[in-house]
């Protein structure tokens, strides 16, 4: 009986030992399926194409852009990560990103749809074509900045930039050179990362960059709540003078020739869209159909010039509201201007260049 039960043991336990086996064998096999189906998914492919990258095609890479060899561990060090991003741009054709910058292009060959443990349907893919992006070295950056501030490289004065672009929505402001534009700066084939990056604005105070990868910008303007602040910018200009004479000017009131137009253009420039606006109200037939009326004795009330934006010491803008008090059929009406009034230096005296107004008691001088 004993002798039976042993037998029955060992016939047991090696049951149980080949079951084991067996199933180790068949997780070892589904693990290496989905593995193998994990690592031909697309992202993982990208990835891991660029992890294999190996010393000496870097090295290649490098030589062919006149990239220094010392270059090759940063290079090494940057193929490991795991934070890059790809981006579809045609068809099987991926930029692989970095940093906000494209550091490869990878192109796929489809080799069809197969199955993983025939339940996991995919599309398999194998990589034909690998290119470097090195056209700016392998270390770059890239700054933009308002082109009235400076910016600092390691601590000394980097001037030429590459691009230069108008400020969005202020075409009216450039005129002249009073108006800054954005410009960019591309610091590249550099040998080593930089140590610092710091911008000082017009009035050399240092300003804090908005930093993505390698890409620094600064497009926030100086903001200044009332007048009396910003009198250190824009001087004796009288803009609650300008703003009443416009108002004026809208409602038929102003003196002077052409309705008003003679004594209201000395604020203006020739030419411009903001000139051309005004006397074409004071030489059309519009003006003319302006209601009768006259105005109450103070005309203005409740002033607040405020909100200013500096761009720099030729170009600023600020908010006007102001209401103009009228006697129409022998009632009170209220007329109010809420508008964005914005000025630019012009041969040294200020210019108005635009007036936006501002609806919903939203500030739009922003």
């Amino acid at each position: 009986m004993l002798k039976k039960l042993s037998l029955f043991k060992r016939s047991l336990l090696i049951y149980t030992l080949t079951l084991f086996v067996l199933a180790s064998i068949f997780l070892i096999f589904v693990y290496a399926n989905l593995k193998k189906y994990e690592r031909n998914l697309l992202e993982p492919l990208l990835l891991n194409t660029i992890h294999d990258l190996d010393k000496k095609e870097l090295q290649g890479y490098l030589e062919q852009a006149n990239q220094s060899t010392n270059l090759l561990k940063t290079y090494q060090e940057m193929t490991k990560r795991d934070d890059y991003k790809f981006v579809n741009n045609e068809d099987t054709i991926y930029d692989a990103y970095l940093d906000g910058r494209v550091v490869f292009t990878i192109k796929l060959k489809s080799l069809g749809e197969t199955s993983c443990l025939g339940l996991l349907q995919y599309e398999k893919f194998e990589v034909e074509e690998i290119v470097p992006h090195l056209e700016n070295g392998l270390i770059y950056y890239e700054v933009k900045i308002p082109s009235n501030y400076t910016l600092f490289i390691n601590g000394n004065v980097y001037e030429n930039y590459t691009k230069a672009e108008e400020m969005p929505n202020l075409d009216f402001m450039y005129y002249n050179d009073s108006m800054p534009k954005m410009v960019t700066y591309e610091i590249k084939d550099l040998e080593s990362p930089l140590n610092t990056i710091e911008v000082e604005n017009f009035k050399g105070e240092k300003v804090q960059l908005k930093q993505d990868g390698v890409h620094y910008t600064y497009e926030e303007t100086m903001k200044l709540d009332t007048l009396e602040e910003a009198k250190i910018f824009i001087g004796d200009l009288d803009i609650e003078t300008i703003a009443k004479n416009w108002s004026l000017f809208l409602s038929q009131d102003l003196q002077g020739g052409n309705y008003g137009f003679q004594t209201f253009k000395k604020y203006l420039v020739e030419g411009t869209a903001m000139y051309k606006q005004a006397y074409n109200w004071a030489h059309s037939v519009d003006i003319t159909f302006t209601s009768k009326h006259t105005l109450k004795n103070p005309p203005f009330a409740n002033v607040r010039i405020e909100n200013f934006i500096i761009y720099g010491d030729s170009a600023f803008s600020c908010e006007v509201y102001l209401e103009k008090n009228m006697i129409v059929s022998g009632k009170t009406q209220t007329d109010i201007m809420h508008d964005t009034l914005s000025f630019i230096k012009v041969n040294g005296d200020w210019r108005l260049m635009n007036i936006k107004g501002i609806k919903d008691g939203a500030n739009t001088n922003e």
